[in-house]
């Protein structure tokens, strides 16, 4: 009987293990069965790449509007690739009203391409108008013609604005009008980058 249990016990290593006291608490965790053979365990998901924008000159003046303007509003289409033709400006016409003592200003937007032609299609609206005496062209180059555009919409509240928000006239006192009004220009234009260096410094204050 004592060679048949001793038989038992060896052939059951359950029974053969001297039982180990738990004092720790904690639950251990039962062991795993083998891998079996020929069985590669299957490889974890690629992460996710998303496809970041590339900055070039057509997606520039894009990504400028949306974070000058907060707008997805894609700029007018320009036909010819070319590094130049993206080159923005915001453009007035200085003219005078003798007659009225009035400075006459006429806004638009434009590119390098097009710059000497939106001009003239300009020019020729009032050239031959008897009351009114073209001076002189000013142009400022601005990142985001648009925003700039809408900046000086909204900040010049001392003149008088057509319908259209695209002419304005102030009383003309001296020689130096168009220099004062140009002075303005790039005072705010100044003010549009400081909001883009403010943006840039966000972003990296912000880790973003």
């Amino acid at each position: 009987m004592e060679d048949q249990a001793n038989n038992n016990t060896s052939s059951n290593p359950k029974l053969s293990e001297t039982p180990v006291l738990n004092i720790s608490g904690k639950v251990e965790p039962s062991q795993k069965s083998p891998r079996a053979m020929g069985k590669k365990k299957a490889d974890p998901a690629p992460p996710v790449v998303l496809d970041i924008p590339k900055i070039n000159p057509t997606t520039f003046p894009v990504i400028m509007g949306r974070i000058l303007l907060k707008s997805n509003d894609l700029p007018a289409p320009v036909s010819k690739m070319n590094t130049s033709d993206f080159r923005q400006y915001l453009c007035l016409l200085c003219m005078e009203k003798p007659s009225k003592r009035k400075l006459v200003s006429h806004m638009f937007i434009s590119n390098e391409k097009e710059l000497d032609s939106d001009f003239l299609k300009v020019r020729k609206i009032y050239e031959n108008r008897k009351d009114i005496k073209i001076l002189e062209q000013v142009t400022v180059y601005t990142l985001c013609a648009r925003s700039l555009f809408h900046r000086v919409q909204k900040k010049l509240t001392d003149v008088e604005w057509n319908k259209q928000q695209n002419i304005f006239e102030t009383d003309r006192v001296g020689e130096r009008d168009v220099w004062n009004i140009t002075s303005r220009l790039y005072d705010l234009e100044n003010q549009e980058t400081e909001k883009l260096f403010n943006y840039a410094k966000f972003l990296s204050a912000t880790n973003s």
